[in-house]
């Protein structure tokens, strides 16, 4: 049986959105993560509860199927529920609704806890998850793989990790992936495409100071979307793979 479901209403601001008045990924992706939080905090197993144990969530996987993207000033209700656990991954799944109770958003995600001193992941304690009465299996969830960049259509863009892309785990929040992802594209791409699925795979943090190469390949598939495939790099070692289907918005 699944576990507690949670949900919050939220009101699309101005500084959520991007240069159409579409929410933007990254803020999306922000808003999830503070619900899920904030269910955690109801539940009394709170990111300082968690901290007190030396450990700390980490986000290993996204997949991200979207209609729509919600629109500034636009009321939604975004809903989360913990779904299963094993002895070292969690499934947590969200949603966004529009006010007519129409799905625009939904994501499935893989969680772990990281050992703050190793930084290693470790098997999930009892007292932590069991609050979100989620159902324990021992199955693994096979999660598909982001599509690979192709090598001979490679292109990137240079970032530097700057402060305030570091969060209090001492690494770059996740949505900073999906920032340097997205603005490697350019302007006249994303102005001219709207997103309708993602698959993202983090696989080593990024650290302050770091310098990260963005890379990517575009690809067209049938009835026109694009698919764009990237990779985060610094120093030759991959931290972060994911692909994307877009259409073309209509003129």
């Amino acid at each position: 049986m699944s576990g507690k479901v949670y949900e919050e209403e939220h009101t699309v601001k101005y500084y959520e959105g991007d240069t159409l008045g579409r929410m933007s990924l990254p803020m999306l992706i922000n808003n999830l993560i503070h619900v899920s939080e904030t269910q955690s905090s109801v539940l009394g197993v709170d990111d300082a509860f968690v901290k007190s144990r030396g450990l700390s969530w980490i986000i290993l996987q996204y997949g991200i199927e979207i209609k729509r993207m919600p629109r500034i000033t636009e009321k939604v209700r975004i809903q989360t529920q913990a779904m299963s656990y094993n002895k070292l991954f969690c499934y947590r799944d969200f949603n966004v609704r529009d006010e007519a109770g129409e799905e625009i958003v939904t994501v499935h995600s893989t969680f772990a806890l990281m050992d703050l001193e190793k930084r290693k992941m470790v098997r999930v304690p009892q007292e932590v998850i069991a609050p979100y009465e989620s159902e324990f299996t021992k199955r693994l969830i096979r999660t598909p793989q982001p599509e690979k960049v192709n090598e001979e259509k490679l292109a990137a863009k240079t970032y530097r990790v700057r402060y305030l892309d570091i969060d209090q785990n001492k690494h770059v929040n996740n949505s900073k992936y999906f920032e340097w992802a997205l603005d490697a594209l350019g302007y006249d791409f994303l102005a001219t495409h709207e997103l309708m699925s993602m698959n993202i795979k983090f696989e080593k943090e990024v650290q302050y100071g770091e310098q990260v190469q963005s890379e990517y390949s575009l690809r067209k598939m049938e009835e026109g979307q694009v698919l764009s495939a990237h990779r985060i790099v610094t120093e030759g070692k991959t931290n972060c793979e994911l692909s994307a289907v877009w259409k073309a918005l209509e003129e």
